[in-house]
Order: C-alpha cells, then sequence, then structure tokens
C-alpha cells in the first residue's frame, strides 16, 4: 500500500448529490437548444446534432434513478462551476500555485519506497488497482523533475530517484543489438515485478524507451552519480534502432518476432524526439539532435496539407525543445515546416475546446465527458507552442483558450481526504472515470499547471 488507507472523504450521498446537480444542469442544457435557439448556440460553439434528443432522454432516466439531494458540490469536485453565460475566468497565480502544492504531493506520496506508484484509485471504494504502466510511470517522473525545477522541492527529487530505481531494477534490460538498453513494457523475467504478469512474451514500445530517457535524464541532473550516462546512450541507441531513415519509427519490437506491423502509437515518436533531446543535454552528440529534427520533420511532412491533424501535444514540446538548440543548424528540420505543423496541431485543438457551455463543468474541456487527461494534454502542448509561436492572433486566440481549460482541470482536484492533490478522470459523475484517480492524470494536470504558472508573473513561494 502507497498511501494511507483510501476512503471517499464524504459519504455517498454526497457523490449522489453532485451526480443529481449535474445531471439537472446537463438536462437543462440540452432540453434549451432548440430551433429557435440554434444560431445562437451554433455562436456559442455548441455543437447540434439529433444526438441531443436522445441524450436528454437519457439524462432524464438517470435522474428518475436518483434520490432527491439538495444540490451542492463536495471538495471532491474542486469547486463549484461558474455561471453558465461566458466562459469561465482565468485562474489566478494563487489558485493554481496552490493546485500544484497538492498535486505534487499527491505524486511524491504515491510513489512508495519502493519506488512504484499507486496507479490507479477509486475514491468511493478505496480499490487500488493492480495493474501498472511503466510509460506512464515514466511521465509520472517528468512531472516529478518539472516540479523540482519550479521550487527546487527535495520530497520531490527523492520520489524520483525512487521511481527511477524501480524502473531500473524491473524494466530496463538489454536490447536486441550489442550495446543497446531498453525500457521492456512488461517487467524483466528476474525482476521482483515479475510475478505479477502471466505472459512471458517480451515486447517493447518506443514510447517507453522516449519517455524513460526524458525521465531518467532528469534524474541524473540532480544526481549524477544514480544514473551513468553510457545507460542514457545505450537507450539511445536503441531508440535510434527503431528510427527508419525518413525519421518514421517501428513503433512496438517483440524479441521473437521483431517488428510489430501496423501497430501505431500517436504519441510515441513525440515522445522519443524529446528523449533524444534529453540525451543531446547529457552528453552534447549532435547526433541525437539530429535524430529528434528527423522524426519531428516526418511528423511535419506526412501530415502538411490536412486540415485537421492530431492534438499531438508531445510533438509540440519537443518542438519548442528542439528549436532553441537548431539556430545554428544540424537538426535535419527547419524552423518554417516545424512551426508550420505546430499551427496546424494548436488549430486542431483549438477547434474542439468547449466554451461558455451551461453544461455544468464543461466550460474550458476538450470533450463531451468532461475528461481531464484530453484537456491537460493539449493544454501542455497550447502552452509550448507559446515558446514559440510569433506573436499574432494564433498566439491570442491560444492565450484565450488557456485560461477556461486551466480552471476546467483545477475543478476536477480532489481538495481534502486521503486523496487530496489528485485528479479525477472527468468532471461528469456519469462518466466512469469521474470516480477514478490515475497517475497520468495527476501528471498532465500538473504539467498543465507548471507551464501555466511559468507564462503568470513570476513570484518565488516555497513549496509547503
Amino acid at each position: 500500500m502507497r498511501l494511507p488507507p483510501r476512503s471517499y472523504n464524504g459519504n455517498v450521498s454526497d457523490r449522489r448529490n453532485t451526480i443529481r446537480s449535474e445531471t439537472v444542469a446537463s438536462l437543462v442544457e440540452m432540453m434549451m437548444i432548440s430551433k429557435s435557439s440554434a444560431g445562437e448556440k451554433l455562436a456559442e460553439g455548441t455543437k447540434l446534432s439529433s444526438r441531443h434528443g436522445r441524450r436528454a432522454l437519457l439524462l432524464w432516466c438517470l435522474l428518475c434513478t436518483l434520490p432527491a439531494a439538495p444540490m451542492n458540490y463536495p471538495e471532491v469536485q474542486g469547486r463549484p462551476p461558474e455561471a453558465a453565460a461566458g466562459s469561465t475566468p482565468a485562474p489566478s497565480l494563487a489558485e493554481v500555485s496552490h493546485a500544484i502544492d497538492l498535486a505534487a504531493g499527491y505524486l511524491e506520496r504515491a510513489c512508495g519506497p519502493d519506488g512504484k506508484f499507486a496507479y490507479q484509485v477509486n475514491i468511493v471504494t478505496g480499490r487500488e488497482s493492480s495493474s501498472y504502466d511503466i510509460i506512464r510511470h515514466a511521465g509520472a517522473m517528468y512531472a516529478l523533475a518539472m516540479v523540482n525545477r519550479a521550487y527546487s522541492d527535495p520530497n520531490a527529487v527523492a520520489a524520483l530517484i525512487r521511481a527511477s530505481k524501480f524502473m531500473r531494477q524491473n524494466y530496463i534490460g538489454p536490447g536486441v543489438r550489442p550495446g543497446q538498453l531498453v525500457v521492456w513494457s512488461q517487467p524483466l523475467a528476474e525482476s521482483p515485478e515479475s510475478r505479477r504478469f502471466k505472459s512471458r512474451e517480451r515486447y517493447a514500445e518506443l514510447g517507453g524507451t522516449g519517455l524513460g530517457l526524458v525521465a531518467l535524464a532528469a534524474v541524473r541532473e540532480v544526481d549524477p552519480q544514480s544514473v551513468p550516462l553510457e545507460e542514457l546512450q545505450a537507450l539511445g541507441r536503441f531508440a535510434l534502432f527503431l528510427q527508419r531513415d525518413d525519421g518514421s519509427f517501428v513503433h512496438k519490437y517483440q524479441v521473437e518476432s521483431g517488428p510489430v506491423p501496423n501497430w501505431q502509437s500517436l504519441y510515441y515518436p513525440g515522445e522519443a524526439a524529446l528523449g533524444f533531446i534529453a540525451l543531446y543535454e547529457a552528453d552534447h552528440s549532435r547526433e541525437w539532435l539530429r535524430a529528434a529534427g528527423k522524426a519531428l520533420s516526418y511528423l511535419a511532412k506526412s501530415r502538411a496539407g490536412l486540415t485537421t491533424v492530431p492534438a499531438d501535444h508531445w510533438a509540440l514540446i519537443a518542438t519548442a525543445k528542439l528549436l532553441p538548440y537548431c539556430v545554428e543548424g544540424g537538426c535535419l528540420a527547419s524552423r518554417e515546416e516545424l512551426v508550420r505543423h505546430a499551427v496546424q496541431v494548436c488549430e486542431s485543438i483549438l477547434r474542439d475546446q468547449f466554451r461558455g457551455s451551461a453544461a455544468v463543468g464543461l466550460d474550458g474541456a476538450f470533450d463531451a465527458s468532461g475528461r481531464t487527461a484530453p484537456a491537460a494534454t493539449r493544454l501542455e502542448g497550447l502552452l509550448a507552442s507559446m515558446e514559440f509561436l510569433p506573436k499574432g492572433e494564433l498566439r491570442d486566440r491560444i492565450g484565450a483558450a488557456i485560461g477556461p481549460g486551466i480552471a476546467f482541470l483545477l475543478r476536477a482536484q480532489v481538495l481534502s481526504g486521503p486523496e487530496v492533490g489528485g485528479l479525477l478522470g472527468a468532471v461528469l459523475t456519469r462518466e466512469r472515470d469521474s470516480s477514478e484517480i490515475r497517475m497520468d492524470y495527476v501528471q498532465h494536470g500538473l504539467c498543465a499547471w507548471l507551464r501555466y504558472r511559468e507564462g503568470l508573473p513570476v513570484v518565488t513561494r516555497p513549496r509547503s
């Protein structure tokens, strides 16, 4: 058990009260949409379709199953939603700094003495999932490293070092060729973690080694003795082994059969590019910058001319990290093509955002379920793009979108109880994830808040 005994801070009727409150508001939103108001709703950005009638019926059925209760908003929901009219105001520095304190504290506590994070917790039942994902483990380390850079936090450093030991002991092993190391997707056969897995099939995903490089390079920054440079370079060689001549990658590799055809993950190339850049910062070999440039250039070329492209936040983050190193050339990617690609991604993200919606808590969200991970990742990407996009109308629109998005995430943070600081998977309680905290929900929310804070007037304040 990595955290104190888990129990929901409040009773079951509190949760039902919140469900009922949100259901009523959502039902009202559906009923409000009529032919006479269609033009006004479209101007606000609300999507109209025949599904609204079915949604209203489903919401009414759900409402009828819930006992009558007064409408209130327990602390697990963060804070009461804003009024339906207009967009949510941008959060203050104090609000965001407090959220960072809580989220960082959650991740620090969630990293147990063995370095393993509490992966997923249900705040109603207190049940902790037995599943694990080493890529999300690396992502949590990435977030802790950002906390330490912003606050010089010894608790974040201690958790970061514990987490790196867990990864290196249980998941990093020899690659498929000499001189390689790999972050394997399942624990090594000889590791203590291996007994939890029935399958002995060994495979590696590009994102594991890419984000593992980012995480371990961050550990080496704070404790050079804990992660040898040669280990990072061996991981880099495996990522290079997976990269094709055109800059694209093999995303999954099985020991027995080699590359897995037609298997891709949207985020892995950006994570690998970020890993290459982290390795360059460690040993200053431009080989890694060239590999990162090839990866991002391939993404830009493959999406050129498309009206809608995926919300690839890791590519935006890697682009922001790469461009300062490409002033002298040698990155195998031009600034113009990388910025053009970033503009495409940002435009696609902005089109998905809910603004001024009367549905409870959805202002600033990026999907109709009010899920937090899609919102947080998109905000991370938008905030990273502000580091290099030229001044103009797009930057203004991004700036206008970020505040409501950050406020949306604040509404999903747990403010009291044993899981204080955690981030729920969704704000609407009819969604399954609305009772779940998973470590990547917290990671992405924390990273978005940290990036947002960097863009506000700098106020030096020690973390509590």
